[in-house]
């Protein structure tokens, strides 16, 4: 009996030595696994988080940062993004802005911060998270951003309007007393967009594309252009009347008055008014007392004479085949003109009006000298008609009416258009 009582206190002292064996063992290997664990965690750390580099997979823009220091990173960034000059473009004028001019740099430092952070900041589980979708193929991006001053950019903007930009002009002609012509060139208006300019650059700052920017520039065309005016070129009329230099009130009308209707362009379609050219004829207006016909009597009043030169240019004009759109007879015959080849003007009431019925302008132009007024009427060569003037009595009218007519006439003197233009009634004097 006491000997089974040793036997099984031996058994339970070999299971006790046997577990204390297991448990060492179990204790050393958590160690060494702890130790190994540590070993593989701290290599980890020190390969892909706190090895002082980017990670891999890491790009700032399109460069490939991966596994290099801050230094390394920006000596590569820097051979492709460095501000350059901006050249802006249009038609024979180049401008360039220098980097300097407008304060324009890129932001490397801190792109090359971010990418450096990226698996770096946050928590450690976080970072390694990273770490590991960058090493199965997945890429981080991180963008250049440019600094500039925009105020800088406005006024090199605003310098560069100034070259630019220009006020639309009309071409002018002036035709001497001697038949010299001499035209002064039409300018197109020219005006910068800056707003969309500075939105095209902007875009190429944003872009680091250093390309040519063209100017965004509006236009105005000029309403009469250079090669418009440069169409006339002979007289289509001329017509002339004898005043009296005696007479000096009268004359002094006949001349300021015509000079008031003359070097007046008219473009196709567009209308003369004689009334709306010479202006109020009052004392105010530098006009004088002279002999006028008031309801069939002869009279001072202010502006006499000037009824000459009105009926000087409607010959002109009836003879240059143009549109006669308002004409009045005066109640009178006149001394300077027949019987329906008369054009009495009356101050906001009775005018002497016209059309340019042409493809190409017509320019006025009077003159005064040694007692005639003259008018001629020029323009294209092509406009130039073969016209006659027909004066026909009423029957019935006593001879005081008559209605005139315009004949367009081949070159062989054939009648191929007629055209009734006014019935002209006078007064017995």
């Amino acid at each position: 009996m006491q000997q089974d009582v040793l036997l099984e206190q031996n058994e339970d002292s070999t299971k006790l030595k046997i577990c204390k064996k297991k448990s060492a063992i179990i204790v050393c290997v958590i160690v060494i696994s702890g130790i190994i664990g540590f070993i593989r965690i701290n290599s980890f750390n020190n390969k892909y988080i706190y090895n002082g580099k980017i990670a891999n997979n890491v790009y700032i823009e399109s460069v490939n940062v991966s596994n290099l220091n801050r230094k390394e990173a920006k000596e590569l960034l820097n051979k492709k993004y460095t501000p350059k000059s901006i050249v802006i473009s249009y038609e024979d004028k180049t401008f360039n802005i220098k980097p300097s001019d407008i304060g324009l740099k890129y932001n490397l430092d801190e792109a090359i911060s971010n990418a450096y952070s990226f698996n770096k900041t946050d928590s450690y589980l976080e970072n390694v998270k990273k770490v590991i979708s960058l090493k199965s193929g997945n890429k981080e991006s991180f963008k250049i951003k440019s600094i500039y001053d925009e105020n800088k950019l406005d006024n090199y903007l605003q310098n560069i309007a100034k070259e630019v930009n220009s006020k639309v002009k009309d071409a002018k002609l002036y035709i001497s007393d001697s038949g010299r012509f001499d035209i002064t060139p039409s300018v197109v208006g020219k005006e910068v967009d800056i707003k969309s300019s500075k939105d095209k650059i902007k875009n190429s700052i944003d872009e680091k594309n250093f390309k040519t920017v063209n100017l965004v520039v509006k236009k105005e065309e000029p309403k009469i252009k250079t090669e418009l005016l440069k169409s006339v070129d002979s007289v289509l009329a001329t017509h002339s009347t004898k005043f009296n230099n005696s007479v000096p009130n009268r004359a002094h009308n006949i001349i300021k008055s015509a000079n008031s209707t003359s070097d007046i362009i008219l473009m196709p379609g567009e209308e003369f008014s004689y009334n709306e050219s010479t202006g109020p004829r009052s004392k105010a207006n530098g006009y004088k007392n002279a002999p006028v016909i008031v309801n069939g009597k002869l009279q001072d009043g202010t502006g006499g004479g000037v009824c000459q030169v009105s009926t000087t240019i409607y010959n002109s004009a009836l003879y240059s085949g143009l549109d006669i759109t308002k004409v009045r007879n005066h109640s009178l015959p006149s001394a300077y003109a027949p019987v329906g080849k008369d054009a009495t003007v009356v101050d906001g009431y009775l005018d002497l009006k016209f059309k340019n019925p042409y493809n190409h302008p017509i320019y006025i132009k009077n003159t005064t000298y040694n007692g005639v007024v003259t008018s001629k009427i020029y323009g294209n060569s092509q406009d130039r008609k073969n016209i006659s003037i027909r004066v026909e009595k009423v029957k019935g009218g006593n001879g005081n009416v008559v209605k005139t007519y315009r004949d367009f006439k081949d070159s062989s003197g054939n009648i191929i258009k007629s055209e009734y233009i006014t019935t002209s009634s006078y007064k017995k004097k």
